[in-house]
């Protein structure tokens, strides 16, 4: 087993790091294995697959293309007064070209430029159709020479290109559609919690991945699957697969293996249920066998086998004074309502995003179970999950009343 193909188990300290590597794992792009070492101690570690540098390369990319947009650094500065001139690459532009350079890592990506990120769209085809131009103008490093003219022109003319495109309107409106339904979900969604707090102290939450595999991926981006999933999210809602379904979170996404899949976060009463991967299995097994109909055409993963590879952990019971928990509940819902992936589904999928509604309490139903050591205050969870100062609080307690 090569060690260069091998990496660390955790995220570190950045959670979206750690939601991210939960996925490939999850998708079978990192791979897990399990040794002894010469002293007989056990190792645990991943093996990088193709996919993985895939996806890798492809946020790379996206990454330059970002950065040259929102730079207006020359790409080339000329240096010294020698004779022929000497010529410098700036960092936007030097990271532009490694990225420029490894289009051929990710050739599953090829003819799906439609449904990529616009970024990636964008670096896409300036990488596909230039690295063949630029290829030979390299030194035994890769190096771009950009001291001779032909490079450096083509470098400059890429640059000018990509500023031109991502300063457009058109081009601008659609990013910030983006960031806006990414902000609006995850407020709606962080809110819905809260809602569900307010009358259930300690709900289960539980999370799985659903897939579609070999035919049924074609079929899933041509959007006949959709019947699957509406079989799914309605016999969620009226606990047919699962009992005392207290709301759900479920995210549609494309991906470059993948292709389209499903982030499920179901959650359930929790002074009634605690076993987590009993109850993930029913749902996972629920989509293979019932909603899809067959393990040839769908499979499923239980996000409880990995729990404990999150800094913060949220699956399982999640106390609404458990500020840890909460914390890897803002980070899940963080990654479900994320739309910066490398691949977006196609225009007229409908919603990508399902929750379940808020629960209507009506005024003095009393809350089932003991009563709550700090009544139901959920300050705590507002303050983590929407960010609200307890004065903030206040406000808008006084607001909803006038």
């Amino acid at each position: 087993m090569s060690d260069e193909n091998m990496v660390s188990i955790r995220g570190g300290s950045d959670p979206i790091v750690g939601e991210r590597f939960h996925n490939l794992v999850s998708s079978g792009i990192l791979i897990p294995h399990e040794w002894y070492d010469d002293q007989g101690d056990q190792k645990y570690g991943y093996e990088v697959g193709e996919n993985k540098q895939a996806t890798d390369y492809l946020r790379s990319l996206r990454a330059a293309i970002k950065r040259v947009a929102q730079s207006k650094a020359p790409p080339c500065k000329q240096w010294g007064t020698a004779n022929p001139a000497r010529y410098t690459m700036s960092q936007e532009a030097q990271r532009l070209w490694h990225a420029i350079r490894g289009i051929g890592r990710a050739p599953k990506a090829w003819g799906r430029e439609k449904e990529m990120h616009p970024y990636l769209r964008l670096g896409v085809h300036l990488a596909r159709k230039w690295e063949p131009r630029l290829r030979f103008f390299t030194n035994t490093s890769s190096e771009l020479l950009v001291g001779e003219e032909y490079p450096r022109r083509a470098l400059t003319h890429v640059v000018k290109v990509i500023r031109r495109v991502c300063r457009s309107q058109k081009f601008k409106k659609r990013i910030e559609r983006l960031e806006r339904q990414e902000s609006e979900n995850f407020e709606s969604c962080c809110k819905y919690f809260v809602s569900l707090l307010l009358v259930h102290a300690r709900p289960l939450v539980l999370r799985a991945d659903l897939y579609v595999e070999a035919e049924a991926r074609k079929a899933a981006e041509e959007g006949k699957i959709e019947q699957a999933v509406e079989k799914f999210i309605r016999n969620l809602r009226e606990d047919r697969i699962v009992p005392d379904v207290l709301g759900y979170i479920i995210k549609r996404e494309h991906g470059y293996d993948r292709g389209i899949h499903l982030h499920l976060m179901a959650i359930l009463d929790g002074d009634k249920h605690f076993q987590s991967y009993k109850l993930t299995e029913l749902l996972k097994m629920y989509w293979i066998r019932q909603c899809v109909g067959s393990p040839q055409f769908a499979s499923g993963f239980n996000c409880y086998l990995r729990k404990d590879e999150y800094r913060y952990n949220a699956i399982g019971l999640v106390h609404y004074m458990d500020e840890s928990m909460l914390r890897g509940v803002l980070e899940a819902i963080r990654y479900l309502t994320k739309t910066d992936g490398d691949f977006l589904l196609p225009e007229g999928f409908g919603r990508n995003l399902r929750k379940g509604q808020s629960p209507k309490r009506p005024g003095g139903d009393v809350r089932r179970g003991a009563p709550r050591k700090f009544g139901n205050d959920t300050t705590l969870a507002e303050s983590i999950l929407l960010g609200w100062k307890a004065a903030d609080r206040s406000t808008v307690k006084r607001s909803r009343r006038t």
